[in-house]
């Protein structure tokens, strides 16, 4: 019999339930705790986050609020040994926080805007086709260019748009965009682990690409391309590819001609297009055959510092530790390099808004690319 003197110690309650059920939607029971994702995480050098304690957190039915300050950049799952999804695992634990309706503030807000006006920014659908500002479009053929709610409605993101538009202008590709028919692709709702409206935005764009024949989708953003991907290509629908690789195709075809010009520029992986779908050729090959010579930072390819912006962190207060932007545009201009190129609207956005004292011109490899090329 104890002592009455002994202290009593509350009892551990694991909760079988709620593990099961993430066990039952991603790999997360792989987990053996060997602290390799925190270890990668570029959020816990200057945070307090730790990747494996928010796994361990779960496995006893609580939700560490590290979970959203996640950008969903995939180091660690790049770094896993057991090969966990612990980005699907982050999403999982969100959507468990939407259920119990403690979410950071301002993300109710961007999601009632994604399903009623179809897109991030709460602007009116009929704005959606304001970036075609002296581009003509073919409107015909079965391929589509996707633009995205960031370059559709973003003016800085408006000019990767343009020159996207252009380039398949110049090499003669026929496709439509599908203007206020478009509606946002679900990323950002599928990041802060809000499946149901991800699953009914795609379904919106199915059925518009149905109607419309298409067989094949080039993606402006890096999210869209992995969203699509997953709601379109996985299910049957249209090859889904970004915007990197379809260009890439007609220089590699004599579609576009080449300029002479010379110069250095350093290349920045976005996280959605190089780790979470491991596009890193196609963007350099761009950069490399308009004569443009790629300084590779230290931290590259599946390495690549993330820039900030993903798992929904353009919609969340981010304190001055987390801005993972500004290490990563200091390490572009270490290299010497004259540009920073990336290829992605977020990137952009970024990088833009943490330049600080860097000097770096940051720009998208579609706008190079652009200026570059010849029809």
């Amino acid at each position: 019999m104890a002592q009455a003197s002994e202290k009593m110690v509350a009892p551990v309650r694991f909760d079988d339930g709620t593990w099961e059920a993430l066990a039952a939607t991603t790999n997360a029971n792989l987990c053996f705790q060997c602290g390799t994702c925190t270890a990668a995480c570029p959020l816990a050098d200057n945070t307090s986050m730790r990747v494996r304690r928010l796994i361990r957190e779960a496995q006893f039915g609580e939700t560490d609020p590290f979970v959203w300050k996640c950008m969903t950049c995939a180091e660690c799952n790049a770094s896993c040994p057991r090969g966990v999804d612990i980005v699907g695992i982050v999403r999982t634990l969100r959507g468990r926080q939407w259920r119990t309706r403690d979410v950071p503030k301002g993300l109710p807000t961007l999601l009632w805007g994604m399903y009623s006006d179809g897109n991030t920014f709460r602007l009116p659908p009929k704005q959606r086709a304001s970036w075609m500002q002296d581009v003509k479009v073919p409107g015909k053929g079965s391929t589509l260019l996707f633009v995205g709610c960031a370059a559709s409605y973003d003016p800085r993101a408006q000019r990767i748009a343009r020159s996207v538009a252009t380039l398949l202008n110049r090499a003669g590709v026929e496709y439509q965009v599908l203007g206020t028919e478009e509606v946002c692709c679900g990323e950002a709702a599928r990041s802060v682990g809000h499946d149901a409206l991800f699953r009914d935005l795609q379904a919106r764009n199915t059925e518009t690409f149905q109607k419309r024949g298409v067989e094949r989708v080039i993606a402006i953003s890096p999210h869209s391309f992995d969203a699509l991907k997953a709601g379109q290509s996985a299910n049957g629908g249209p090859e889904v590819v970004h915007y990197t690789q379809a260009i890439a195709e007609l220089l590699d075809a004599g579609k576009l001609g080449k300029a002479a010009e010379k110069g250095t520029v350093t290349y920045h992986d976005p996280c959605y297009l190089g780790r979470h779908n491991g596009v890193y050729e196609a963007p350099r090959r761009l950069l490399e055959l308009s004569g443009l010579k790629v300084v590779e930072m230290g931290n590259t390819r599946a390495q690549a510092l993330c820039c900030g912006g993903g798992g929904g962190r353009m919609w969340m207060e981010t304190d001055p530790p987390e801005r993972t932007g500004a290490r990563r545009v200091k390490e572009a201009a270490g290299t010497g390099a004259e540009l920073l190129a990336t290829a992605c609207p977020y990137c952009i956005s970024v990088f833009e808004s943490e330049r600080g004292s860097e000097a770096i011109p940051v720009t998208d490899v579609a706008e190079l690319i652009v200026g570059r090329t010849k029809a």
